[in-house]
């Protein structure tokens, strides 16, 4: 029998066998923070050489601009001491950039002279999109790695219209609104108002689920290698999000309006011209208005729907993400930006570009339930057994 006893009678814990099988069985959980390494000079030439010549080529040039900004800000992103890589092929790209604009030019000049025939083709258009989403969610995921394993994305058509089947319900209301007549009068009017009142209050409707559904789908249908991603996470939760952000947007414009009202008053106390004034301090009203309540906005949607996401995603049972946006600090970082590249005729988006994303990776760390190492061994040898497949073949993105 194994001694497990101290001079004083009493057993040490560690050598009690029950209680040292559950310390070797219960190890301790890793953290990996995401790091982003690019900086402002290094991406600033890529930029300004991708600007150039998309604008020179009309566009054509776009794929390979699309591919060279992506291998940057993946060769940059950085955790558990490795970086992600991007290999598309900016060909695919191209073919999804064409097929898109061609669409949209159709449906242009079919709405300009037959609405209604516009509205039906939106229609059409729609019952295609399912299958174009599977395709450029797929080949973006198969051509993203991390240490030499790719990510992969298995969604069918009917998967993607189960995520965005409410978005028809907005594309059902041009087809009851009433037509313009040569004078550009609406006939009848109130018809107009009724029918546009409906769609709007449909968008409303709709957008939270159509986010949290893709979110959802492009989760619960990625895998590394053969791990499978998976949340749990409601489309309740994004409805919350998306509420108080409506909330916030329509008390700001109160805010707004009482403002005005104040510096006409201050205006007509004072006795200063009206023209001038408002000259001056309409415009500049209107940019400080726009930016800080754009800013805030989008930082609360963007901070609240990324925490969410992230923090109910598993990959298998044994890797989790942690992510703690802060909506100050987000908000300030978009603030700024906005302003830095008015003041600058644009020339600085690369900055603003490189600080959202550090501080995004900053704000990000991967939990794994005991050896990370180990866990991705295990998949790239399952990943050698199986195979990969061919990736390429008719996929595209419609990224834009």
């Amino acid at each position: 029998m194994q001694d497990i006893t101290l001079d004083g009678g009493e057993p040490r814990i560690d050598q009690i066998p029950s209680v040292r099988a559950a310390q070797v069985s219960d190890p301790q959980p890793e953290f990996h923070p995401f790091h982003f390494t690019g900086t402002t000079g290094g991406f600033f030439p890529i930029w300004i050489v991708n600007l150039f010549l998309t604008i020179i080529t009309l566009g054509l040039y776009s794929p390979w601009a699309t591919v060279r900004k992506r291998r940057y800000f993946y060769g940059h992103t950085w955790v558990a001491d490795a970086n992600f890589e991007y290999h598309g092929n900016p060909i695919a790209i191209l073919k999804g950039r064409l097929i898109a604009v061609a669409a949209f030019a159709v449906y242009s000049g079919v709405g300009h002279f037959m609405p209604k025939v516009a509205a039906v083709l939106a229609l059409v258009l729609f019952a295609a999109a399912p299958w174009f989403i599977a395709r450029s969610l797929a080949f973006n995921a198969f051509n993203s790695s991390y240490r030499n394993i790719r990510f992969r994305f298995h969604a069918t058509y009917m998967d993607v219209l189960r995520a965005i089947w409410p978005v028809a319900v907005v594309l059902v209301f041009p087809l009851f609104m009433p037509e313009i007549d040569q004078t550009g009068k609406v006939l009848p009017p109130v018809t107009f108002w009724v029918v546009l009142g409906l769609q709007m209050l449909a968008i409303i409707a709709v957008y939270p689920y159509a986010i949290g559904s893709l979110k959802k789908l492009h989760v619960n249908h990625s895998q590394f290698g053969t791990a499978q991603f998976a949340t749990g996470v409601g489309v309740g939760a994004f409805y919350k999000i998306y509420f108080v952000m409506m909330l916030v947007a329509i008390g700001a414009f109160f805010v707004a309006a009482i403002l005005a009202g104040i510096v006409g008053g201050v205006v007509e106390v004072t006795g200063a011209s009206p023209a001038k004034s408002s000259a001056i301090l309409i415009p500049v009203a209107m940019v400080i208005f726009y930016f800080s309540v754009g800013s805030l906005l989008l930082a609360y949607t963007k901070s609240r729907v990324g925490n969410l996401v992230y923090n109910n995603t598993q990959l298998e049972s044994h890797v989790s993400f942690v992510s703690h946006l802060k909506l100050r600090k987000l908000a300030w970082l978009y603030l700024v930006n906005m302003f830095a590249i008015l003041f600058s005729l644009g020339l600085a988006v690369p900055w603003a570009v490189i600080r959202v994303v550090r501080y995004r990776a900053e704000c990000l760390q991967l939990r794994a339930g005991s050896s990370l190492d180990s866990f991705i061994s295990g998949v790239a040898a399952q990943v050698s057994a199986t195979g990969e497949e061919l990736g390429e073949f008719f996929s595209v993105d419609l990224s834009l």
